[in-house]
């Protein structure tokens, strides 16, 4: 009786083990599981992407996310190797984008033109040159003048050749917003080789 103590005693603590919680990875819920990954975060819409090339550099422009503030990304290669990656906060919509190399230096340009999400749609334009070390800024200069005159926005832009064409309606006084009838403007613009900014050199109207 004596020699089956130890062996009482074994099995009885064998018992115990078997009955006691298990560890959470062992008896977790499979629901909970697809619960949990359910809810992961999606990924965000891209609402607009091109792949553009200017001799040696090559330009990728995508925009992330829905509604008027969205996240445009750049990624510029110059012989395929990754010369940079940057993220900005845009307001408005990418119409359209460009590369090209408005001045014929060597340095090529990327054009990125935006419509804003307001009523107003008014143009903008994000542009860069890319120099041997780091980019330039590039700018368009305030409308003024006769050539901003019945200007309520509507703006679109196009590259013709070495020049920047703006071409948005003509507002007379009494138009409401949705129905100009002065005709359309188209502005031209040149960038100068070494300068952040456009210059305008020339603008015609178009009557109806």
């Amino acid at each position: 009786m004596k020699h089956s103590l130890p062996f009482l005693s074994a099995a009885l603590l064998l018992l115990a083990a078997c009955d006691a919680p298990r560890s959470a990875t062992e008896t977790a819920d499979p629901a909970t599981l697809r619960a949990s990954s359910s809810t992961a975060t999606p990924a965000a819409t891209v609402s607009f992407r091109r792949e553009l090339s200017q001799d040696d550099h090559r330009f990728v422009v995508q925009t992330t996310g829905e509604g008027s503030q969205r996240q445009m990304q750049l990624r510029v290669e110059k012989n395929g190797r990754e010369l940079t990656t940057t993220t900005q906060t845009v307001e408005g919509v990418v119409a359209n984008a460009v590369a090209t190399n408005l001045n014929n230096d060597k340095f090529p340009e990327l054009l990125v033109f935006l419509t804003d999400a307001g009523s107003g749609s008014y143009g903008q334009l994000i542009g860069y040159e890319f120099l041997n070390q780091g980019r330039r800024n590039l700018s368009l200069p305030e409308l003024v003048g006769p050539a901003a005159k019945g200007y309520q926005g509507h703006d679109e832009f196009r590259v013709q050749g070495q020049r920047v064409l703006r071409t948005f309606p003509i507002y007379l006084d009494a138009d409401p917003n949705c129905c100009p009838t002065g005709g359309l403007r188209t502005i031209q613009y040149e960038l100068p080789a070494g300068a952040a900014s456009f210059r305008e050199v020339a603008f015609s109207n178009q009557i109806k």
